[in-house]
């Protein structure tokens, strides 16, 4: 997925892990309509979805928090972090780096020429605001993940992450994509994030300019992330399952579900894209958990 990026040739292994297959299907972007979140609901209440991730940055966030979970009580919400979709919390003068005069943020194509010059001070106030405003809502925060998976993708931004996890000591998503490793194949490619596929054509077209990067963008520097984290005593599932991003069909969710790592892994998903509602709903998913003995679990697990 992001070898473009990665300064190492030997293939890298992942770690050996014993004992039980679990699973969090966990769903982004809660929050960003009210179509979206109803799909979300709709994969909680009929499918596999286990846990979701919130925006808080799109109309309203607050009285949508609070009413879907007074309407789904048992429904694990964390917050999906964003600094490359739309406009940001704090006004454009407060944290300038981060985004354009109008106070929107760089989309993933245009994020990584600035990605050098954007200050980490930038990031943490916003992704500060943004948790602060979740938690005004009073809904348990769960666990907390980013847009794009731009604050694992470009490592520099992760201890802003880590920060947040042991300010709240909420769980958070594995910075390292189980693709790295190439141990799972599904019929559609690797399943790489937009953000991830942006870094890759920024490294084809400005080999130079992206060069300097490799030391904090790509697989060592991804490991590197989860040691540090692990060290530090955050809560990660043991694997981040990336290969369901744009696979969105019953064979290769169950593809995916047969070679899963022993451990806790956690599949992103995103109901509100066309089709996945009805992928993650259908009886013959249900069916290849059992087979496989795959057991659906939450954050709250790890």
């Amino acid at each position: 997925m992001l070898s473009i990026f990665c300064s190492c040739s030997k293939q890298i292994q992942p770690k050996v892990i014993s004992g039980d297959k679990l699973i969090i299907v966990n769903a982004d972007d809660l929050c960003m309509n009210d179509e979206t979140s109803n799909a979300i609901i709709d994969a909680y209440r009929n499918g596999i979805v286990t846990s979701t991730s919130a925006f808080v940055t799109f109309a309203e966030p607050v009285s949508a928090l609070r009413r879907i979970h007074s309407e789904n009580p048992d429904l694990p919400i964390g917050i999906h972090l964003n600094i490359t979709e739309g406009k940001s919390l704090l006004p454009a003068s407060e944290i300038p780096s981060l985004v354009d005069k109008n106070g929107n943020f760089f989309s993933p194509d245009q994020i990584m020429s600035k990605l050098p010059d954007i200050k980490i001070e930038d990031v943490r106030k916003e992704l500060n605001a943004q948790v602060k405003l979740f938690l005004s809502s009073e809904v348990p925060l769960d666990h907390i993940n980013c847009h794009h998976h731009i604050t694992a993708l470009y490592t520099p931004f992760h201890i802003v992450m880590r920060e947040i996890c042991l300010q709240y000591n909420v769980p958070m998503r594995n910075p390292v994509p189980y693709s790295i490793y190439k141990k799972m194949n599904v019929n559609k490619g690797s399943g790489g994030a937009s953000a991830a596929k942006e870094m890759i054509v920024y490294g084809l077209l400005h080999p130079f300019k992206s060069f300097p990067m490799m030391k904090v963008m790509g697989p060592a520097a991804f490991i590197e992330q989860e040691k540090i984290n692990n060290e530090a005593g955050i809560k990660m599932p043991d694997w981040f399952i990336d290969s369901f991003f744009e696979n969105a069909s019953v064979s290769d969710l169950n593809s995916i579900i047969m070679q899963l790592p022993n451990g806790i892994s956690e599949i992103m998903c995103h109901p509100g894209r066309a089709g996945e509602v009805k992928v993650l709903s259908d009886p013959d998913v249900k069916k290849t958990l059992e087979k496989s003995q795959v057991r659906l679990v939450k954050f709250d697990t790890i």
